[in-house]
């Protein structure tokens, strides 16, 4: 791991972190997604995978809420991942702390990212994380037992191969409003989400605003049902 400011800071939220698990079986998710995820929250000790071109972006979404609300987010292995991005979808940055592995890891990759989320997985009740690609299933399967354990929610972003989630939420089309020939602004984004996997036993579909017009997050509307005069 880095040994910059990092270290100190992860320490220090740690602590925190831990001392704020409660026994809560749930954690708050937004009301835009609440419709896509079996129990309307973030159950802990379960994980969802988010996959498709806005995957970030959406693993971010699930986590907003929750953080607003207390608790404290650890970002695992997503160097992609912006702090600006994340507080621009309403993540409050003095609750998420970034961990980002060595990238000289190599073929260790897997190993060191298992090791960040054991300890990760000790203190925060919320973690985003990536899995590496040459991780193998054991290694896996010790971090899922570990996250299960502990009572976290683990947000995977990418392979359901190697991480087999809980319920699967894939971005199918995300389209930008604002910007036609050429000219314009960029106002929104239209996204939409497919939710599907063990603890979805039927798909389900919703389309968000990720970011809308007015906030950051926001459901879009169903269209009006047109109603024929009878007789």
């Amino acid at each position: 791991m880095k040994a910059t400011a990092v270290v100190p800071v992860v320490a220090d939220a740690t602590t925190l972190a831990a001392a704020s698990l409660t026994s809560e079986r749930t954690l708050v998710l937004h009301e835009a997604l609440v419709p896509l995820v079996p129990d309307g929250a973030l159950v802990r000790g379960r994980s969802i995978v988010c996959a498709g071109v806005t995957a970030t972006s959406v693993a971010l979404a699930l986590t907003t809420q929750a953080v607003q609300a207390g608790a404290w987010l650890a970002v695992v292995g997503v160097p992609w991942l912006g702090v600006e991005a994340a507080a621009e979808l309403g993540v409050p940055l003095e609750r998420l702390v970034r961990i980002d592995p060595d990238p000289i890891a190599g073929r260790r990759r897997g190993e060191v990212w298992a090791e960040l989320m054991a300890a990760a997985l000790d203190g925060f009740e919320l973690i985003v994380t990536c899995v590496p690609s040459a991780t193998g299933v054991a290694l896996v399967r010790k971090v899922q037992q570990r996250m299960q354990a502990r009572g976290a929610v683990v947000v995977t972003i990418g392979d359901t191969e190697t991480w087999p989630g809980d319920v699967t939420i894939r971005a199918h089309r995300a389209r930008w409003e604002g910007v036609a020939d050429g000219h314009g602004c960029l106002r929104a984004r239209r996204v939409e989400l497919e939710a599907s996997g063990r603890r979805v036993p039927r798909a389900r579909r919703t389309e968000l605003w990720l970011p809308g017009p007015g906030s950051a997050i926001e459901a879009v509307p169903a269209a009006p049902t047109e109603l024929r005069p009878t007789g």
